[in-house]
């Protein structure tokens, strides 16, 4: 009787265990250009699973935002994770998240990858899931793209940068300064080029009634009045943040040196 409980005692801590403790493997991605050619690319991942909720999804993080650099030749590689979490329903196994991948030769920062699904736009970021392998087009010959790779920098840079200097190591710094330094080097350089230039009105949304027509050519009018050039709207979004990231980005490379 004894052993037997001994044996049932030890089969529930294993299936604890089985249900508390998840793997995810190492996952590569091969970035290249038009021409095939590899392309140097930015990632910034992490690790996210489901709480047991019937009423609506809700995620939690298993591991934190980290950035990682691509070798010379565009092959990828974000490193394998073990996760220990609460007994699965309760928390479920978590799955590797790519929320970008950037590639600055090319201006973009369109790439996302999560639970092996690749978003996709052709003549933008073709993705081929089943080889792992990511073609990646210009973007600097149209202004509205390229501004969404400004967008989606500040965006995913913002909450990497909180509390950076004290909590990230060498490794971990050194990919974080490089990505924050291609951020100030897109700014500058759409502005070069595209500073002067005059606004295009964008196209027309889905809308149901004359009316919602008609509030839409209002606004668009008065944005388009109050900064008619790319370099006003640019400026606008994204100068302070810059000098903001460009502090903290002297203070990783300190930790990096």
């Amino acid at each position: 009787m004894r052993r037997r409980r001994l044996l049932i005692a030890l089969a529930l801590m294993v299936a604890l265990v089985a249900a508390s403790v998840s793997y995810t493997g190492c996952y590569t991605l091969e970035t290249v250009d038009a021409d095939g050619q590899g392309v140097t690319a930015y990632a910034i991942y992490n690790h996210q699973g489901e709480w047991l909720n019937p009423a609506h999804p809700v995620s939690y993080n298993a591991t934190r935002r980290t950035v990682v650099r691509s070798d010379g030749a565009g092959r990828l590689r974000v490193p394998a994770a073990v996760h220990v979490h609460l007994p699965f329903p309760l928390q479920t196994h978590p799955m590797l998240r790519i929320e970008m991948v950037y590639v600055p030769r090319l201006h973009n920062a369109e790439g996302r990858i999560s639970s092996g699904y690749a978003t996709a736009t052709a003549g933008v970021w073709e993705m081929d899931a089943a080889a792992r392998r990511a073609v990646v087009f210009d973007l600097s010959d149209r202004p509205e793209r390229w501004q969404a790779t400004l967008s989606n920098l500040s965006f995913f840079i913002r909450p990497l940068v909180s509390g950076a200097l004290s909590n990230l190591d060498r490794s971990a710094a050194a990919p974080l300064a490089e990505l924050i330094g291609h951020f100030r080097a897109e700014y500058d350089a759409f502005l070069v080029r595209y500073g002067d230039v005059r606004r295009p009105q964008p196209p027309m949304p889905m809308l149901f009634s004359d009316e919602e027509k008609r509030r839409w050519a209002e606004m668009v009018e008065a944005d388009l009045s109050r900064e008619p050039t790319w370099g006003m709207h640019i400026r606008r979004l994204y100068e302070r943040e810059i000098s903001s990231v460009a502090e903290i980005e002297g203070g990783l490379r300190r930790i990096t040196q």
